[in-house]
């Protein structure tokens, strides 16, 4: 295979598995480049770790550090991604953001302060202003309305209630929005069920 700069050989296992791969995407459409196919390298302790991108969106490892696995791939797992599949793993990568902010640590890390209600509040709201609309039916707002439009304030508690009242309120909702499929993004399952 080549790319503009780079030339580079997949032999072995893994030039059966790109095969496969390349014949379960064959109806995918071109990408923006005019390539079905984009290759990415990392060098990592183990070799080379080649990531074979199809313009769908579906992504297959390969490469040296993979040689000592015992197991075969099950290329069934590697089909190309519906819109349904897409718009999933998008809603999954969103609500890990807003999970990320549980932590006060990252909090610190991202904003260089405390954490606080109103930081965890503002950051979940500006991720759901551009996120898959499941996100900003899993906030719990600051203020509702009952049916006969009076104005309740949800959040009465003090800082710390708050940020608990809230993360409860976005894990249940979330949890009950996978339900629906088949979700198998381990660090999201693991951040909803710890």
């Amino acid at each position: 295979m080549q790319t503009e700069d780079i030339t580079f050989k997949i032999i072995g296992r893994d030039a059966k598995k790109l095969n496969e791969f390349q014949k379960l995407h064959d109806g995918c459409l071109e990408g923006l480049a005019g390539d079905r196919f984009s290759y990415s390298f990392s060098p990592t302790s183990l070799g080379m770790a080649i990531t074979v991108s199809c313009s769908c969106g579906q992504k297959l490892f390969l490469g040296n550090f993979m040689d000592h696995d015992e197991k075969e791939v099950d290329m069934s797992k590697y089909g190309p991604l519906s819109q349904t599949d897409i718009e999933n793993k998008k809603f999954e990568e969103d609500a890990f953001r807003i999970l990320q902010m549980e932590s006060p640590r990252i909090c610190m890390i991202a904003s260089a302060r405390k954490q606080t209600f109103d930081m965890i509040y503002f950051f979940a709201v500006g991720v759901a202003c551009n996120a898959d609309p499941r996100i900003s039916k899993s906030i719990l707002y600051i203020y509702s309305l009952d049916k006969y439009h009076h104005q309740t304030n949800n959040y009465t508690g003090s800082e710390r209630e708050n940020i608990e009242l809230f993360f409860r309120h976005f894990k249940q909702k979330i949890r009950d929005e996978i339900k629906k499929y088949d979700c198998d993004n381990e660090a999201l399952l693991e951040k909803l069920y710890s």
